[in-house]
């Protein structure tokens, strides 16, 4: 491992593909159904593939929100080139952060995609995005999934490797009606809210049971810049919209100082892009269901 340069397939991925070279055995973190919806469109599972990396966040310390009295309670974050609505200031101090969040999953994703090319593949389905933190601030992210290849040419469409986090029936349904699955995506956002004097009044132990309007606004406003920040990603005349997986949300509280707190909002949204393939297949009409077990007879 010392002697890798972090260019090209990590050593361990190499001896895994070169296991598989070797071998007849196809290995895949596929169900039986979903296996047998992704052979019924013509594609063969290959070999389960991982992409990984550990990126430390020691430079991207959490920043204030840049207020300093009680006093004021508009929500700020941080959103690259999207304004959560309009009147409201907006802190960029959380760039760094985010940043890594961002380029830790894209290098897990791209180490998966070459382990996936190494392997011949045209695509991975069924991917799952793990994440894992590490004492002083060090992040874990991985994606694994498995590739596939398509048993007949024609029905790759000359694309990329696809990627998706579809298994191997929700492939086969998109395939059916005439849409391809293109690549997965993820976008991670984050806001910050001063806890103000209203806000802190909400959530006291004396205080009745009702909404927390500032929480509310937090959620919503780092919810909406992650759906719109996924929206820019999609490819103009190549893709059509995007289906969605997850939208996890991850809200805490980071002390600043005496007197002085906010909270956080930490948004993942994860999802397919798909665009058209072809026209949709008819329409197949149900077996007709035959019952197979005996009936007992009254004596």
């Amino acid at each position: 491992m010392a002697d890798w340069d972090g260019r090209g397939l990590p050593p361990a991925a190499q001896r895994r593909v070169e296991s598989a070279a070797a071998s007849t055995l196809r290995s895949s973190l596929l169900s039986i159904t979903s296996n047998t919806g992704i052979e019924s469109v013509g594609y063969r599972p290959v070999s389960e593939v991982m992409g990984s990396v550990v990126l430390g966040t020691y430079g991207a310390v959490m920043p204030s929100c840049g207020v300093y009295n009680q006093g004021y309670g508009s929500p700020f974050g941080y959103n690259p080139g999207v304004r959560m609505g309009s009147g409201q200031q907006f802190y960029g101090g959380y760039e760094p952060y985010v940043d890594v969040i961002n380029r830790g999953w894209t290098v897990a994703m791209n180490r998966m995609l070459a382990e996936s090319k190494a392997v011949g593949a045209h695509g991975v389905v069924g991917i799952q995005l793990t994440q894992a933190r590490f004492e002083g601030g060090a992040i874990e992210f991985m994606a694994m999934g498995t590739a596939v290849r398509s048993t007949v040419v024609k029905d790759h469409h000359g694309r990329d490797i696809f990627t998706t986090h579809l298994d191997g029936q929700d492939v086969s349904k998109l395939l059916h009606h005439g849409w391809m699955p293109v690549r997965l995506i993820v976008e991670v956002t984050v806001a910050v809210r001063h806890d103000d004097f209203n806000t802190l009044n909400q959530g006291s132990m004396f205080a009745p049971n009702a909404e927390l309007t500032g929480f509310s606004e937090l959620s919503n406003s780092a919810r909406s810049s992650a759906r719109q920040s996924l929206r820019r990603h999609l490819k103009p005349n190549a893709e059509v919209g995007v289906i969605i997986d997850s939208l996890d949300a991850n809200i805490f509280r980071n002390e600043m100082g005496q007197g002085h707190s906010d909270h956080l909002c930490e948004v993942r949204i994860v999802g397919t892009t798909i665009a058209q393939s072809g026209p949709s297949e008819t329409r197949m009409e149900p077996l007709p269901i035959i019952y197979l077990k005996s009936r007992k007879t009254g004596a």
